[in-house]
């Protein structure tokens, strides 16, 4: 279903090639999810939380990251882990995208998805930064910078667009958060 809705734009899709291509009934995705928007919806909370990345797997990474001494560390793991989100989830926000200037719910879902992502970057900040920012630099405005520097819109730019590989990215944006966050050790 995932690669239905990212492959083609919002309009182009339709329920009855989604239900074909995941082997159900038209009426047992619109009784799930409603159409869709529902659909739309339940792709990318699918694609946030990952097949891979189970809730358990979830709290031990974020265990782990609190364990490590150096700050450097633990950021280097925050942006891995935001990074992963991005590669699973980039295709699906650009179907947001571009359905958000005729759909008025996809740009509802896409400010929605940025106040969400926003609200849990700035917490893992707090939590896992919060001692270590730069003099100056409130939690919330860390959480604002790295929440622009991930954010799925600069991803595709930079992977899409340029051509840069998913490693390139992930390295460049810890060194740029590191430079913005991170007092000098």
């Amino acid at each position: 279903m995932v690669a239905s809705c990212a492959e083609k734009t919002y309009a182009g899709t339709t329920i009855a090639a989604v239900a074909a291509e995941a082997g159900v009934s038209p009426e047992t995705i619109y009784v799930t999810l409603g159409g869709k928007r529902g659909l739309l919806e339940g792709v990318i909370v699918m694609a946030i939380a990952g097949e891979d990345d189970p809730p358990t797997e979830e709290n031990e990474w974020w265990e782990m990251v609190a364990q490590l001494p150096d700050p450097h560390e633990r950021l280097e793991k925050m942006v891995e882990y935001s990074c992963r989100i991005l590669a699973r989830t980039g295709p699906i926000h650009a179907v947001i995208r571009g359905a958000a200037d005729k759909e008025a719910f996809a740009g509802d879902l896409g400010r929605r998805l940025l106040n969400d992502r926003l609200s849990n970057q700035t917490e893992r900040i707090r939590e896992h930064l919060g001692k270590d920012l730069k003099k100056g630099l409130s939690v919330d405005e860390a959480g604002q910078r790295y929440c622009a520097l991930t954010s799925p819109e600069l991803y595709y730019t930079l992977t899409v667009e340029f051509g840069w590989t998913a490693e390139q990215h992930r390295e460049w944006i810890t060194r740029l958060l590191e430079a913005e966050l991170l007092r000098a050790s």
